[in-house]
């Protein structure tokens, strides 16, 4: 049983209206594609309107930048179906139709099983890849990450780390978050247990609460001030990689408090 499923985005500027010559094949063939994808194995969802596809949608600032946004098993499946079906001929024939994209234009993500995104999650995904490169938060076929572990019980967890003691600083983080390079984090750990207080920048203070699974990645909830005196609260996945020794946290969080989402990078502080 797989508890994580692959979504993805990728998005092109088109190289005339949609309904002009020079698109009319593309058009003409995204019915075709698209059965393909959903009799593939592993096809799971696929972002569509009323017409079957997603052609007249616009998140982009760009009325010229298309977007195809779909979950799948897993990476192999996913890879089967862009380069080895009847898709992969029209993958090659790309440029016909799309002008050259001088920023990444595919980001893949891990989600839990059953757990659909909206395609304005998939758009900051993909914006953040952009920003930031390959990382577990967004990441391409060229650097691919694993999924997470499956979730376990707090009494069935075995950290293979603690964070006891560890102190973090924010290097990346979403517009609108109060956390910033001045928060400095100092977590706590007790078994699978996890708690850290926080404060700098525009947090008076704060703490957060965790359980850490089988591979460190920690399922946390938080609560802060922010200079306003406003109590703000949310929700965050967080996953560690070490690197020279040092631990890199790559967050995904949500505030309850007000419904805004994003994603940061926590650096360990020696």
């Amino acid at each position: 049983m797989r508890h994580y499923h692959l979504a993805q985005i990728n998005v092109g500027r088109i190289r005339g209206p949609i309904d002009s010559g020079i698109m009319a094949e593309f058009v003409a063939n995204l019915d075709p594609v698209n059965a393909v994808a959903e009799k593939s194995p592993g096809f799971l969802w696929r972002f569509q309107t009323e017409e079957g596809n997603a052609t007249s949608v616009q998140i982009f600032d760009d009325p010229m930048q298309l977007l195809n946004f779909s979950v799948w098993e897993s990476i192999e499946t996913l890879s089967d179906f862009v380069y080895k079906s009847a898709h992969t001929p029209f993958l090659r024939r790309r440029f016909e139709w799309f002008e050259k994209f001088e920023k990444p234009y595919v980001a893949m993500w891990w989600v839990p099983a059953g757990y659909i995104p909206t395609v304005f999650e998939a758009r900051d995904r993909l914006e953040f890849l952009q920003r930031h490169g390959e990382t577990p938060v967004a990441f391409s076929f060229r650097k691919r990450f694993p999924a997470p572990d499956a979730p376990q019980s707090a009494a069935a967890a075995e950290p293979p780390f603690s964070y006891h003691d560890r102190k973090f600083a924010v290097q990346i983080n979403s517009a609108g978050a109060h956390c910033t390079p001045e928060t400095r984090f100092h977590y706590r750990q007790s078994g699978p247990r996890v708690w850290a207080t926080y404060q700098g920048g525009d947090v008076r203070f704060g703490s957060l609460v965790a359980v850490t699974d089988a591979s460190g990645g920690l399922d946390m909830r938080y609560h802060h001030v922010d200079p306003t005196g406003t109590l703000r609260t949310g929700t965050c996945q967080s996953r560690p990689e070490f690197v020279d020794g040092c631990l890199r946290l790559y967050e995904t969080w949500r505030r309850t408090s007000d419904d805004l989402s994003g994603h940061s990078i926590l650096e360990e502080i020696r």
